[in-house]
Protein backbone atom coordinates (compact mmCIF):
# COMPACT_ATOMS: atom_id res chain seq x y z
CA UNK A 1 0.00 0.00 0.00
CA UNK A 2 2.76 2.31 0.91
CA UNK A 3 4.83 1.70 -2.49
CA UNK A 4 1.49 2.35 -4.45
CA UNK A 5 1.18 5.80 -2.56
CA UNK A 6 4.48 6.91 -2.78
CA UNK A 7 4.14 5.99 -6.70
CA UNK A 8 0.67 7.90 -6.82
CA UNK A 9 2.43 11.12 -5.44
CA UNK A 10 5.68 10.39 -7.56
CA UNK A 11 3.37 10.85 -10.83
CA UNK A 12 1.14 13.68 -9.66
CA UNK A 13 4.17 15.76 -8.02
CA UNK A 14 4.89 18.97 -9.86
CA UNK A 15 8.23 20.43 -9.81
CA UNK A 16 7.52 24.06 -9.32
CA UNK A 17 9.02 26.26 -11.81
CA UNK A 18 10.20 29.75 -11.10
CA UNK A 19 10.46 32.57 -14.05
CA UNK A 20 11.88 36.00 -13.25
CA UNK A 21 10.36 39.61 -14.70
CA UNK A 22 12.98 42.57 -14.04
CA UNK A 23 10.10 45.18 -12.33
CA UNK A 24 13.40 47.67 -11.73
CA UNK A 25 14.54 47.81 -15.04
CA UNK A 26 10.66 48.83 -16.53
CA UNK A 27 9.78 51.04 -13.84
CA UNK A 28 13.01 52.85 -14.31
CA UNK A 29 12.61 53.29 -18.37
CA UNK A 30 8.76 54.03 -17.46
CA UNK A 31 10.34 57.10 -15.19
CA UNK A 32 12.66 58.31 -18.03
CA UNK A 33 9.78 58.43 -20.24
CA UNK A 34 8.13 60.84 -16.96
CA UNK A 35 11.34 62.94 -16.89
CA UNK A 36 11.21 63.63 -20.76
CA UNK A 37 8.13 64.91 -20.63
CA UNK A 38 9.01 67.20 -18.41
CA UNK A 39 12.28 68.12 -19.28
CA UNK A 40 11.21 69.69 -22.83
CA UNK A 41 12.26 73.45 -23.02
CA UNK A 42 8.65 74.86 -22.94
CA UNK A 43 6.28 71.75 -20.97
CA UNK A 44 2.55 72.22 -21.87
CA UNK A 45 -0.28 71.70 -19.20
CA UNK A 46 -0.92 68.51 -21.79
CA UNK A 47 2.84 67.22 -21.63
CA UNK A 48 2.00 67.62 -17.42
CA UNK A 49 -0.98 66.04 -17.54
CA UNK A 50 0.36 62.99 -20.29
CA UNK A 51 3.25 62.62 -17.71
CA UNK A 52 0.88 62.41 -14.62
CA UNK A 53 -1.25 60.14 -16.52
CA UNK A 54 1.55 57.84 -17.23
CA UNK A 55 2.89 58.15 -13.38
CA UNK A 56 -0.69 57.22 -12.20
CA UNK A 57 -1.43 54.24 -14.63
CA UNK A 58 1.77 52.30 -13.99
CA UNK A 59 1.28 50.47 -10.79
CA UNK A 60 -1.83 48.74 -12.06
CA UNK A 61 -0.83 47.85 -15.54
CA UNK A 62 2.30 46.21 -14.29
CA UNK A 63 0.13 44.14 -11.34
CA UNK A 64 -2.19 43.50 -14.53
CA UNK A 65 0.09 42.13 -16.63
CA UNK A 66 2.84 40.19 -13.92
CA UNK A 67 -0.86 38.24 -13.30
CA UNK A 68 -1.42 37.88 -16.63
CA UNK A 69 2.18 36.48 -16.95
CA UNK A 70 1.98 34.32 -14.21
CA UNK A 71 -1.51 32.56 -15.76
CA UNK A 72 0.18 32.16 -19.08
CA UNK A 73 3.19 30.55 -17.48
CA UNK A 74 1.62 28.50 -14.90
CA UNK A 75 4.74 29.64 -12.44
CA UNK A 76 6.09 31.14 -9.67
CA UNK A 77 7.24 34.71 -10.98
CA UNK A 78 10.21 36.06 -8.56
CA UNK A 79 11.37 39.84 -8.82
CA UNK A 80 14.81 39.46 -11.29
CA UNK A 81 16.79 40.75 -7.98
CA UNK A 82 15.69 38.66 -5.80
CA UNK A 83 17.26 35.57 -7.47
CA UNK A 84 20.88 34.83 -6.59
CA UNK A 85 21.68 31.39 -8.46
CA UNK A 86 20.03 28.47 -10.14
CA UNK A 87 18.10 28.95 -13.41
CA UNK A 88 14.95 30.42 -14.43
CA UNK A 89 13.56 31.93 -17.37
CA UNK A 90 13.97 35.77 -17.60
CA UNK A 91 9.33 37.08 -18.89
CA UNK A 92 10.86 40.56 -18.60
CA UNK A 93 10.37 41.16 -22.44
CA UNK A 94 6.60 39.69 -21.87
CA UNK A 95 6.19 42.24 -19.59
CA UNK A 96 7.61 45.12 -21.97
CA UNK A 97 5.06 44.07 -24.70
CA UNK A 98 2.11 43.68 -22.33
CA UNK A 99 3.62 47.58 -21.27
CA UNK A 100 3.41 48.50 -24.88
CA UNK A 101 7.28 49.09 -24.64
CA UNK A 102 9.87 48.32 -27.03
CA UNK A 103 12.31 45.42 -26.83
CA UNK A 104 9.52 43.35 -26.00
CA UNK A 105 8.93 39.89 -27.45
CA UNK A 106 6.70 36.50 -26.98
Amino acid sequence: MAVSVLAWMAWHARVPSFSTVDIADVVKEKEAQFTALLSKPSVSDADRQAAYLLVQKLGPEIEQAVARIQRECSCTLLVKSAVVAGASSDLTPRLRELLGMQGGTR
